[in-house]
């Protein structure tokens, strides 16, 4: 008799090249724009409250989008269903994508395969790895019937992975993990 399992790994998301690039670009424009609604108040063309409203939404607008570069990724597996959903700065909740463990084309390491995988035709792409390159990160290839066939890359930990492997097909299974 099988027993019910339920492993759930969440990992957050290190800053990467893209994320300072990203932060940085904004803090400039938000800077020109400061400086300029600066300019505009001390010249009183126009009333001042109005650049001051806009002051205050440019700096909303550049705290909310340095604070959505903070991610965190939820793996979760339930008796074989298999969920991944990405947290922002603890505001929202989205799914990427889910599937059952059998439902499982293809797994592996995915810097061992990423130039061939870049040429495998799938619906979706989906990264939730610890890095955006991937790096000591697995990958699944999966049938989805919300995404399709969905490229699922993923930074799971060991008690996650041997969660699937009971789930998955046998012959797969023996293929990617031996004899274990």
């Amino acid at each position: 008799m099988m027993t019910d399992v339920f492993v759930e790994y969440m990992l957050k998301k290190k800053f990467g090249p893209k994320d300072i690039a990203i932060c940085a670009g904004a803090l400039l424009l938000g800077g020109f724009l400061i400086a300029g609604c600066v300019i505009l108040m001390m010249g009183s063309v126009i009333p001042p409250m109005i650049p001051f409203f806009v002051m205050c939404a440019v700096l909303y607008g550049v705290y909310w989008l340095i604070s959505s570069r903070q991610i965190e990724y939820e793996y979760s597996i339930t008796n074989g269903d298999i969920s991944i959903d990405q947290i922002t700065n603890r505001r929202s909740r989205k799914r990427l994508t889910s599937f059952d463990a059998r439902a499982i084309e293809e797994m592996g390491k995915y810097a061992e395969n990423a130039q061939r995988l870049k040429s495998r035709r799938v619906d979706k792409t989906i990264f939730a790895s610890l890095t955006d390159d991937g790096a000591d990160a697995w990958y699944v290839i999966a049938k989805s019937r919300k995404t399709g066939v969905t490229l699922l890359v993923f930074s799971p930990d060991d008690r996650y992975i041997d969660a699937i492997k009971p789930f998955m097909d046998r012959r797969l299974r023996f293929e990617i993990f031996g004899r274990q």
